[in-house]
């Protein structure tokens, strides 16, 4: 087999490999909502809202994807510091959204929403696990280069802006 035949054909095989790859990902949600959630971010609105989050990618496991979180900065005046572990793990057309965190867990299935994903968590579900002083069901929306947590009761919002994408 000629040099240029070969080359043709692994280029045609790289072009049925990917084109496989985007649509196994298309079908997958966990594993788009990964790719946007991954990157740092700063806080741009909310009361008091002057926290940094570093998303990362952390050790794949088959079937769930798994990112480290790290949470600084100062909130309503008050330092905070936290971190722990987001498992995303498919449900179907959905994803489960599992927060593991020194404090408590926290758990919410989202569902693709336009361009982003969202979902609400259960009255007071995450409320020890986040240090949120604000009872209640909080609304979780992402949408490419940023994501929101808006309380459901009191309307109360936190809009966060990705300022760099990681991989």
């Amino acid at each position: 087999m000629s040099t240029r035949m070969f080359q043709q054909r692994l280029a045609a095989f790289a072009v049925v490999v990917l084109s496989t790859a985007s649509v196994v990902v298309a079908d997958q949600p966990y594993l788009n909502l990964a790719r946007q959630l991954a990157g740092r971010y700063v806080g741009v609105a909310g009361p008091g809202n002057n926290l940094r989050i570093v998303v990362q990618p952390g050790r794949p496991v088959q079937e769930e994807q798994r990112l480290t979180v790290t949470v600084q900065g100062k909130y309503n005046g008050s330092n905070v510091r936290f971190d722990g572990l987001l498992s995303l793990q498919p449900q179907g057309q959905t994803v489960r959204l599992i927060w593991s965190g020194r404090r408590s867990d926290c758990q919410v299935d989202i569902h693709p929403e336009g361009d982003g994903f969202e979902g609400v968590t259960l009255p007071g579900n995450c409320q020890t696990a986040f240090q949120n002083p604000t009872p209640g069901k909080w609304q979780f929306q992402t949408e490419p280069g940023s994501f929101r947590l808006r309380n459901v009761e009191t309307g109360e919002t936190l809009r966060f802006r990705k300022t760099r994408s990681l991989k």
